[in-house]
């Protein structure tokens, strides 16, 4: 099971919040949230259910060291202890548009 946060604007299509196990919804300032508990199974889906431009997903299993960067139609697997497998999702991140300091992929 994997954790993380969605920012529900950046859906094209919310039918996916219905599939997966929502753990809080909140706001913040314009963006509406979702901290989230993800099967493995949902990511595919999860990638297609994102709009076109600068938005990503990333989760992570509590406890362990891989995280999951989700763009639409693009996915990563990255070690959050070593940021050399970091560069291939950063690049991609950087090319559709989002921040250098958005792309930090923090877990808890």
């Amino acid at each position: 099971m994997y954790k993380g946060t969605i920012i529900e604007n950046s859906l094209v299509n919310k039918e996916i919040l219905k599939k997966i196990e929502i753990e809080k919804n909140y706001r913040s300032g314009d963006w509406v949230l979702d901290d989230v508990f993800v099967n493995e199974e949902q990511i595919p889906e999860l990638s297609k259910s994102l709009a076109d431009g600068p938005w990503y997903i990333h989760l992570w299993q509590p406890g362990q060291d891989d995280v999951k960067v989700i763009f639409k139609d693009k996915i990563f697997d990255i070690k959050f202890s070593d940021k050399a497998t970091w560069a291939g999702a950063v690049a991609y991140g950087k090319s559709i548009g989002i921040p250098d300091e958005q792309l930090d992929f923090p877990t808890d």
